[in-house]
């Protein structure tokens, strides 16, 4: 079954008249469009990008290894996988100087500019590798650590993506033009749309689903929407 989404940007509140529903300036559709349908309300949020931090703790020596491998499927439909070694050297022993040699490894590979390169930034606390995932608008990251020390150790917490929702950033993932966006956030709602056209499908049934995705200033806008469809 065809899917598809409609992006639409309303300044005003959706309103009926003649059977038809003005969802937006200069967009109007059928009532028997968004018949049954049900408008489902996302507040505007601020995203935060996930990340991973890496303690490294302990007494290492010279010789002794970390292993960090980072899981992601952010930004390929292949399932990007890599492992980084550091092995300690003599007069690097510790947890900074082996911190810092795993952040010269992902920093290198970020300064390269790899399109498929998961991640947006890495730095250095004390022993302590924070490494941050590209966008806010996905979770997929999977990092597993491993040391061979007797008496060093490495452990990770991973904090998932915040979405974002609503910001200017969405809206123009979503197609809409920069001109149409003006606020700051908007409602997102989102509701099935039946549409009222001929479908291309020859010698067996087919269906295209379609969802409206309305980006609302208005932040009643998801309860008025629901009130007409529902009065239908």
């Amino acid at each position: 079954m065809a899917r598809k989404t409609i992006a639409i940007v309303s300044e005003i509140s959706p309103s009926t008249a003649g059977g038809l529903i003005t969802l937006a300036p200069g967009f109007t559709v059928p009532e028997l469009s968004l018949v049954h349908a049900t408008a489902i309300n996302i507040a505007a949020a601020v995203g935060s990008a996930g990340d991973s931090e890496i303690t490294i703790a302990g007494t290492y020596l010279a010789g002794e290894q970390i292993k960090v491998t980072f899981s992601s499927n952010l930004t390929t439909r292949q399932k990007f996988r890599k492992t980084y070694t550091v092995d300690v050297q003599t007069g690097a022993t510790t947890v900074t100087d082996i911190a810092a040699a795993l952040v010269a490894k992902i920093q290198r590979e970020i300064d390269a500019g790899l399109i498929d390169y998961p991640f947006e930034s890495v730095s250095n606390a004390l022993g302590v590798v924070t490494v941050t995932q590209k966008g806010d608008d996905k979770r997929g990251l999977e990092v597993f650590v491993y040391t061979d020390s007797a008496s060093g150790t490495i452990s990770e917490v991973t904090t998932q993506t915040v979405y974002s929702e609503g910001q200017p950033s969405d809206l123009a993932d979503a197609g809409i033009p920069s001109d149409d966006i003006v606020a700051a956030s908007y409602a997102t709602v989102l509701v099935p749309y039946n549409e009222q056209v001929a479908q291309p499908f020859i010698d067996s049934k087919g269906e295209v689903a379609t969802h409206l995705k309305i980006f609302a200033s208005a932040a009643n806008y998801a309860t008025d929407l629901q009130t007409i469809i529902d009065a239908i």
